[in-house]
């Protein structure tokens, strides 16, 4: 038997991409520097992809 080709390329299931930006503010720079930590390291834990944190 041989592979018979239908022209149609397999279909992969579509994920939806949930992009999310979170916006952090305090006079507390300690606190700050260990919500953002946390927050990063959880989701590190679940593999999603993180950037930041961006400091201006």
């Amino acid at each position: 038997m041989a592979f018979k080709d239908t022209g149609k390329t397999p279909v992969e299931p579509e994920v939806a991409i949930h992009r999310i930006r979170i916006t952090l503010t305090s006079r507390n720079v300690k606190s700050l520097e260990k919500v953002c930590a946390d927050l990063i390291r959880g989701a590190k834990e679940k593999n999603l992809k993180v950037k930041g944190p961006v400091l201006k």
